[in-house]
């Protein structure tokens, strides 16, 4: 596959704009969802995502191949999404909670009792909101990582970060949220 994105890249450096058009067809989906991961407001992702397939095509000749394609397109992506966190310090997205209540059901197709789906909506408002409050170093790595999947080596290369430093941000991030967690849940058990 990185071959076709590569040629697109080739063909689209030549000017080709179908080919281009092709290459946008083909990341625009997976550059929107890490976007609603970063940014609060879907206007913000619109114009994110737009921003990144501009920034791309007037970057194609930057485009030197040492990196998959789409790790090329997702640095660019995360770029313009830490460009508009600075400029107007923007929230990451909630997850939807129908997530939370096939997560609950686990599988087994029955209904969750309504305290358990409950219980996750709060675990889940409480957590997204303290990933929210993380600073930019430590939320996007941890977005990329844990909630949209990318191994250690993607985060990295897409950050412009080595292995260590993306693997130590990720960690302290997730110390951090476990505390604010742990301590969450004292404060519930206490009441």
């Amino acid at each position: 596959m990185h071959e076709h994105e590569a040629l697109l890249l080739a063909r689209s450096r030549e000017g080709d704009l179908d080919a281009f058009a092709e290459f946008v067809r083909l990341f625009e989906r997976r550059i929107r969802a890490v976007l609603s991961r970063l940014l609060d407001d879907e206007r913000d992702v619109d114009e994110a995502a737009q921003d990144t397939f501009v920034q791309a095509w007037r970057n194609l000749h930057r485009f030197r191949g040492e990196a998959a394609p789409f790790t090329w397109l997702y640095r660019i992506a995360v770029n313009e999404a830490l460009q508009r966190t600075r400029r107007k310090r923007l929230e990451l997205a909630p997850l939807d909670p129908a997530d939370i209540e096939q997560r609950a059901e686990g599988g087994a197709g029955r209904t969750p009792a309504a305290d358990v789906v409950a219980a996750d909506r709060e675990a889940l408002a409480f957590l997204t909101a303290r990933i929210r409050a993380l600073p930019d170093e430590a939320r996007v790595p941890l977005v990329l990582r844990d909630v949209e999947g990318w191994s250690y080596e993607e985060v990295a290369a897409t950050l412009d970060l080595s292995v260590s430093a993306v693997k130590s941000r990720i960690h302290r991030a997730r110390l951090q949220l476990g505390r604010d967690y742990a301590a969450w849940r004292g404060d519930l058990l206490e009441h």
